[in-house]
């Protein structure tokens, strides 16, 4: 029988997800004040869409409560996101608002339950070994905005973060791993606006706004200033509203930082 401390986790994934949808600010992306670069998505969708997914990481923990990360426990995995994925577009009436959570959630669950571990590094090593698995049985015509920008420019997408063990979900628990003040995090999401190759970025613009979104993130994070009060971060909203960009990876792996920053 699956201990309670484990099974709780995919409350956590889901509340994690409400979180970074409420988070605001997040320029090009939907929260409690905008809607973002969306006209199809508001944070109501979003509510919606998090806790058609609670039933769905259950049943990922159930099957990977010490189950060894292995070839069949991949499958089983991506075999439950599928069915996720149906609960979520029944949810929200085809929108996709979390295809790329139950993928990056689903694997951290999992690894946790898997391992039975809060370890920060254990997870990312178990992530990198588990995500790097062949699934068979994932649909060959299915072509996600990643995969088709990954052909174009040559990027990873949310596939090769999880490959990379979530390194940039990484990098920003490290940046001030104490703190959990509202100007840290809105600093580690610009962390992850100026690192992450984001493919849905890429695939609304080009790889040269990509970069000068980097860049500008970049910026507003190595400034003493809260971001709030930085103007360079207003520049930053006028640019994701001037070319129409949603960063949605970094969304993902926001909500996957936070989720990770508060195991318990």
């Amino acid at each position: 029988m699956i201990e309670t401390e484990y099974l709780k986790s995919a409350q956590q994934a889901v509340t994690a997800l409400k979180w970074e949808v409420s988070f605001s600010p997040k320029p090009g992306l939907v929260d409690a004040k905008s809607n973002g670069s969306h006209t199809d998505m508001d944070i109501d969708l979003f509510y919606r869409s998090a806790d058609s997914l609670l039933a769905g990481f259950e049943e990922m923990i159930r099957v990977s409560y010490r189950h060894p990360l292995d070839l069949n426990l991949r499958e089983e995995v991506g075999r439950i996101g599928r069915m996720s994925e149906k609960d979520m577009f029944k949810a929200t009436n085809g929108i996709n608002t979390h295809k790329g959570a139950i993928w990056s959630m689903g694997l951290l669950i999992s690894v946790i339950s898997s391992l039975q571990t809060n370890d920060l590094e254990t997870i990312f090593a178990g992530v990198k070994k588990l995500s790097r698995m062949p699934d068979k049985y994932v649909p060959v015509t299915q072509k996600t905005h990643g995969m088709i920008t990954k052909q174009k420019y040559a990027l990873n997408g949310a596939k090769g973060e999880a490959q990379s063990g979530f390194a940039n979900v990484s990098k920003i628990l490290s940046f001030h791993p104490e703190a959990d003040d509202y100007d840290i995090w809105l600093k580690r999401l610009l962390l992850l606006y100026s690192n992450v190759n984001d493919t849905n970025v890429v695939y609304r613009s080009n790889l040269q706004v990509l970069q000068q979104f980097q860049t500008l993130s970049a910026e507003i994070v190595v400034s003493k200033q809260s971001v709030l009060d930085n103007p360079k971060f207003r520049i930053l909203q006028e640019f994701t509203k001037e070319y129409n960009i949603s960063p949605g990876g970094c969304a993902d792996l926001f909500a996957a930082s936070y989720f990770l920053k508060h195991l318990n």
